[in-house]
């Protein structure tokens, strides 16, 4: 775990050469109470082993992106097959890998995501992803075939009642990220139990921060990547197909709320730039937060 936190560090800093927010996204990554379960339960050994997989396919695709060849790509393919041979949630990174390209690399312009010739400018950078998109597509269809059992064990909960969990997890996982109390080893599924008005305002504000960072792509970068990097590295275990009994687990955040923590960390990075008398105040109050999470962290 120590060790992807600072690959984590490594591969930002890389990449933007800001210290503080690399340090501040790194930090928070290690010590947060949410990272307890991933960290201390045995047999989620798997959680950190991919982590450092994911951060070493990072840097991978960082430094194919300086000197494109195939020696580097192959390397980026090997790190990436044994991240996925540690754990299949690996397969949503040649997303990440495509975010990358818009911040921090820079490749592609944010604001050609969403424009009339945007496939002309995006697609050398979506190609380059299909051969890890493809290994993504046959793991996913080999785990599900493994999983039937599982699966239609749970056939008893309703599309309909796994959406309503799916909205309310996003909304309860970065709740728990920004005040870890009531934390547990298990949360049940609620089934049809859910109500309305939650999920309601779940989707509502699923959609509200969607289309603010979409908005906001062009001056704020990091925002879309950072909530799209949440967004998308959660949906292989948002619930949408339940496996299990539970509703969510603090385990399934161990990569995706990185995207959370990249877009605050960025976010207040370029608040301190326009006040720059800030950044002691800012500073010492990362580290109390740091400090108080370390004490949470030790109790969980």
């Amino acid at each position: 775990h120590l060790f992807a936190a600072l690959l984590l560090f490594w591969v930002l800093y890389r990449m933007t050469g800001d210290i503080w927010p690399c340090f501040v996204a790194a930090a928070f990554f290690a010590v947060h109470p949410l990272r307890v379960e991933s960290v201390a339960w045995i047999s989620e050994r798997k959680d950190v082993l991919a982590a450092v997989f994911w951060m070493l396919s990072m840097l991978a695709y960082v430094r194919y992106r300086e000197r494109p060849g195939k020696g580097r790509y192959l390397a980026l393919v090997v790190l990436f097959l044994l991240g996925l041979m540690s754990k299949p949630m690996l397969v949503t990174l040649p997303c990440v890998l495509f975010l990358m390209d818009v911040w921090p690399l820079k490749h592609l312009d944010a604001r050609s995501l969403f424009s009339r010739d945007s496939w002309r400018r995006i697609r050398p950078y979506v190609l380059d992803k299909l051969p890890l998109l493809a290994v993504s597509i046959v793991v996913v269809a080999g785990t599900a075939l493994l999983q039937t059992q599982a699966i239609q064990a749970m056939d008893g909960v309703p599309l309909g009642a796994r959406v309503a969990n799916a909205a309310l997890s996003y909304i309860a996982y970065i709740g728990k990220t920004l005040w870890p109390a009531g934390l547990a080893a298990f949360y049940p599924h609620p089934g049809s139990s859910l109500p309305t008005l939650h999920v309601v305002g779940s989707l509502l504000l699923l959609t509200t921060v969607t289309g603010t960072v979409i908005a906001l792509r062009s001056t704020y970068p990091y925002f879309i990547v950072g909530w799209l990097w949440y967004i998308v590295t959660l949906l292989p275990v948002i619930g949408l197909i339940q496996l299990g009994e539970q509703a969510m687990a603090d385990r399934y955040t161990y990569l995706p709320v990185l995207g959370i923590n990249i877009a605050v960390a960025w976010g207040l990075w370029q608040w301190l730039a326009s006040h720059p008398k800030a950044l002691r105040v800012a500073t010492a109050v990362a580290l109390i937060v740091l400090i108080a999470l370390v004490s949470v962290t030790r109790h969980q």
